[in-house]
This record gives C-alpha cells, structure tokens and sequence, in this order.
C-alpha cells in the first residue's frame, strides 16, 4: 500500500509541475526548463514505483520529493537562477502538499524494507 501510494504522489508531483509548466513556467529562464524536467522525473518514477518496489525505486521517491520541497525553499527564500517564488498560494500549497506526503510515504515505504528483510 505504502509504495502504490508513494507511486500515486510522485506522479501527481509531476502532474502538478508539468501543469505549471504550461501554465506560466515555459516563459521562466532555467526554472522552466527544470519544471518540465521535475515532471517527466515524477511522472517516470511515478509509472516505475507502480510496476516495481525495488528499494532504489523508493529511496529515489524520497530524494525526488525531498529535493523538490528543498528547490521550492529555496526559491522562496534566495531566489532560484534569479527567479524568486513566492512562499503562499493554491499551487505552491497543493504541490506542497502532495510532495510532503510523498516523502511520508515514500520514508515509511523504506522503513518497512528495513523489517522486513
């Protein structure tokens, strides 16, 4: 269940960013360019994780879901190749949202690998 559910998450991270993407981020210099990247990475790791749980496949979820809040940090606090997010708003909450509880998943997926073997 932990890993169809960290597969589910992962994939709409990637929804999510490849919407924004076609939303407004196409025009943005780099940041664009790694939105559509975040997307395909999601969306990939996302049809992986369904097929297969191999335990790369769900420590590379966390790192995708970690490393993306850490970028949106990032952001919103430095400024990312001289794009600076905005902290609040519908989308930032929602792909917020969903990467926190994919990174919940995905660690308790992990954790389980560790009792089980």
């Amino acid at each position: 269940m932990g890993r169809i559910a960290t597969a589910l998450l992962v994939a709409a991270a990637g929804a999510i960013h490849l919407y924004l993407w076609f939303d407004y981020f196409h025009r943005v210099h780099v940041v664009g360019t790694l939105f559509l990247v975040n997307a395909a990475i999601g969306l990939v790791l996302g049809a992986a994780l369904l097929v297969s749980g191999r335990e790369l496949l769900v420590v590379a979820a966390l790192a995708f879901a970690v490393g993306t809040l850490a970028a949106f940090a990032a952001s919103t606090h430095w400024g990312l190749f001289g794009y600076h997010e905005r902290f609040w708003g519908s989308w930032q909450e929602a792909a917020g949202g969903v990467e926190l509880a994919a990174a919940a998943c995905a660690s308790a997926a992990w954790s389980r690998s560790f009792t089980s073997a």
